[in-house]
């Protein structure tokens, strides 16, 4: 089996681009959303409230060790191994392929570290980042696949499609499902 590839170091000489360092907030609003599930371990066996607990003992070492990786630019391999699961879908017949979802357990702390990055990506984008366009729903607080799809529905009917103007798209089966009665709703 060959080695990893090495990681390139990161160039930090024009660093001045106004992302703030990790804090305990990040650390906390990130254990937080942990809290509220309840899911089944990654392959290091430790459930998401077990870092809960654990974050009252250890927070300061974990956010160092945090902190260290985002210094780095470095997401460690072992937080992206996962677990393959099968999950047998009702009705449909055992020996088919399409009876079963896929689904990969991760360890909780690789979620925990994505939470992290991506709450100071969002923090950042709207602060101090460039201007997100106003259409833009994806990355995005307090705005969901289904005010995407409610935008463009607006747009192929009405004055839109009156004027000649049409839109095309499809929403693949494999991708979050929708209850078509919310868009009904609206």
């Amino acid at each position: 089996m060959a080695p990893p590839p090495a990681v390139p170091e990161a160039d930090h000489q024009d660093d001045d681009d106004g992302i703030p360092e990790g804090t305990g907030v990040d650390l906390r609003v990130a254990v937080r959303r942990l809290k509220a599930r309840n899911t089944a371990p990654g392959p290091d066996g430790l459930l998401g409230k077990a870092w809960v607990l654990a974050l009252e003992a250890l927070g300061p070492q974990l956010e160092g060790l945090l902190s260290a990786c985002l210094e780095r630019g470095q997401f460690p391999l072992r937080w992206k191994t996962g677990k393959l699961v099968l999950i047998r879908k009702p009705g449909r017949p055992a020996d088919s392929p399409s009876a079963y979802r896929p689904v990969v357990l991760l360890d909780e702390v690789g979620k925990l570290f994505e939470r992290v990055i991506a709450n100071r990506l969002a923090e950042h984008l709207a602060g101090t980042g460039p201007d997100l366009a106003e259409h833009q729903f994806g990355f995005r607080k307090r705005r969901s696949m289904v005010d995407a799809i409610m935008r463009v529905r607006a747009l192929t009917t009405g004055d839109a499609v009156a004027r000649g103007g049409g839109c095309f798209g499809g929403i693949s089966r494999h991708r979050q499902r929708l209850q078509l009665h919310a868009l009904e709703l609206h």
